[in-house]
C-alpha cells in the first residue's frame, strides 16, 4: 500500500483547498466561462479559457494529492510550490493570454474576476497552512525534552 491510512490527517486547510479547487473547476466550466466563439472564429479569450480549464484540473489534482500526504515537511513544500502555481494561474487571463477589449465581455467581467478571487482565496488558505505547520512544528520542537537531560556526564 502506498499511503498509510493511519497517518492520513485531513486538516481544515486540506478540506478547504480541495473544496475551493473543485468549485473553481466547476465554475470555469459552468458558471463563469469565457466568451462564446464568434461567427468569425475564436477570440483570444477562448485560449485563455482553455488554459484555465486545463489548469483547474491540475489544481484539483494537486489539492487532492496534498490532502493525501501525511508528512508535514512534504506538505509545506507542496504549499510553497502551490503559491507559485496560484500566482501563475492568476496571471493567465488578461496578462499571459489576452482577453476581449470590452470590459462588458464575459471573459473580463466574470472569468477574470472569479479567477482572481479564487486564486487569492487559495493563496490565503495555503499560506495559512504553511503558518499552521510551521507553528505546530516549532511548538513540538520546544516542548520536547532532550533524552540526555538530567543525565550527568
Amino acid at each position: 500500500m502506498i499511503v498509510n491510512k493511519d497517518k492520513i490527517r485531513f486538516g481544515i486547510t486540506d478540506i478547504l483547498t480541495v473544496a475551493v479547487s473543485l468549485l473553481y473547476l466547476l465554475g470555469i466550466r459552468l458558471w463563469f466561462p469565457v466568451c462564446e466563439p464568434m461567427e468569425s472564429g475564436f477570440m483570444s479569450c477562448h485560449w485563455a479559457g482553455e488554459a484555465l480549464k486545463a489548469v483547474s484540473v491540475v489544481l484539483l489534482t494537486l489539492s487532492v494529492a496534498h490532502a493525501a500526504i501525511a508528512d508535514e515537511k512534504i506538505k509545506i513544500g507542496m504549499d510553497i510550490s502551490l503559491c507559485g502555481v496560484y500566482a501563475f494561474v492568476f496571471c493567465i487571463p488578461g496578462r499571459i493570454i489576452s482577453l476581449c477589449k470590452m470590459a462588458e465581455m464575459s471573459c473580463r467581467s466574470h472569468s477574470q474576476f472569479w479567477t482572481i478571487i479564487f486564486m487569492i482565496a487559495l493563496m490565503v488558505i495555503v499560506i495559512a497552512d504553511i503558518v499552521l505547520y510551521m507553528t505546530s512544528s516549532s511548538n513540538e520542537k520546544h516542548s520536547r525534552v532532550p533524552a540526555d537531560k538530567g543525565e550527568k556526564r
